[in-house]
């Protein structure tokens, strides 16, 4: 890519502090600080040595008024999946699967293990695509082939976050379909909403074609939406069922744990959450470039804003493996089995 002018960079500076302030998910975001900071360090990101620096330089001035996973790149950094990779299924003993074994592929994974005295472990690596429909279905896949297990330990340590994908998660919590949360956009969140009225997530569809009627039913509205479990009916494990979380857990395993909590529908185990489930957008600023910031706001549905919080297990252990032990998964089988 050729160097940028000075007017090129001048322009996307502009574009950036219009998209942040304008955009950010929270309605009391501090536009005149935000357009103060950018003007102290306008000349200097803008005069900046070469692409490379003025690239970091507004990356790091977004990001100090975002969240860790603001920023701003070129579309030459992002990251692409392979078109046609699915999610992975595998069986896995969980002390070869753990966050310190294993490294999730780009498509995701889901593993499972049978443990003693009919307890499951199911573990959910990340949940990718907006929809999610691959991952889901190798959830549904990992629940099956658990059959059998009357308790179940849902293992999230780790877990990188992504898209819709958790309501599958969730909805193996409980037969019943209930209200989860809702995410909320800055224009909704400067009107007089209500979180019941925002439109209804509450199916992860089978087929791919189904995705057409999703981009017709949310696609030419506001993003803000409320998430509302599957009602996928009673299993063995209802009531019997922990949560396994640590701090490197974020987003969509955060949601799940949250969820599980507030519902008493299973107690967490392990650590507290990294605290970052806000729902980041990215925007074209022109030349190639985007600006990703926080905007829309996860809340439980009892309106608890978890971000830079976490969740905080009902059980806490913190020392996740201790020698050839796995520490968090033991004290979860010994929770699941009490119950």
């Amino acid at each position: 890519m050729s160097d940028l002018t000075r007017t090129d960079r001048d322009a996307i500076v502009s574009k950036v502090i219009e998209t942040v302030q304008t955009k950010h998910f929270d309605p009391h975001f501090e536009k005149e600080r935000w357009k103060s900071a950018v003007e102290q360090q306008r000349s200097r990101i803008v005069d900046a040595a070469d692409t490379s620096d003025f690239e970091t330089a507004l990356s790091d001035l977004v990001r100090s008024f975002g969240t860790p996973d603001a920023g701003f790149f070129h579309e030459r950094s992002r990251k692409k999946v392979p078109k046609g990779l699915a999610a992975r299924f595998q069986y896995c003993q969980p002390n070869e699967c753990a966050p310190t074994f294993t490294k999730p592929s780009d498509a995701g994974d889901v593993m499972i293990s049978k443990l003693a005295d009919g307890v499951g472990w199911l573990k959910v690596t990340k949940f990718p695509g907006t929809i999610g429909i691959d991952i889901a279905k190798e959830i549904d896949h990992g629940i099956e082939e658990l059959r059998g297990c009357d308790r179940l330990v849902v293992d999230l340590r780790g877990n990188a976050g992504g898209g819709l994908a958790f309501l599958r998660v969730m909805s193996y919590l409980t037969p019943e379909r209930l209200p989860v949360g809702y995410s909320v956009t800055r224009a909704r969140a400067e009107t007089n909403y209500s979180k019941e009225t925002l439109t209804i997530f509450d199916r992860i569809p089978s087929r791919k074609a189904a995705l057409i009627w999703l981009v017709l039913k949310f696609g030419f509205r506001d993003d803000s939406v409320s998430i509302l479990t599957e009602g996928l009916g009673s299993m063995p494990f209802h009531g019997r069922t922990a949560i396994l979380v640590d701090e490197s857990t974020t987003g969509a395993g955060e949601r799940i744990a949250a969820f599980a909590q507030e519902r008493k529908l299973a107690p967490v185990v392990g650590a507290r959450t990294a605290g970052r489930l806000i729902c980041c957008s990215v925007y074209k600023v022109g030349h190639g470039y985007y600006v990703r910031i926080p905007a829309r706001a996860w809340y439980t549905w009892s309106g608890e804003l978890l971000e830079a919080k976490g969740v905080v297990p009902d059980c806490i252990v913190t020392d996740g493996l201790g020698g050839e032990a796995d520490l968090q998964l033991e004290r979860a089988v010994d929770v699941v089995r009490s119950l």
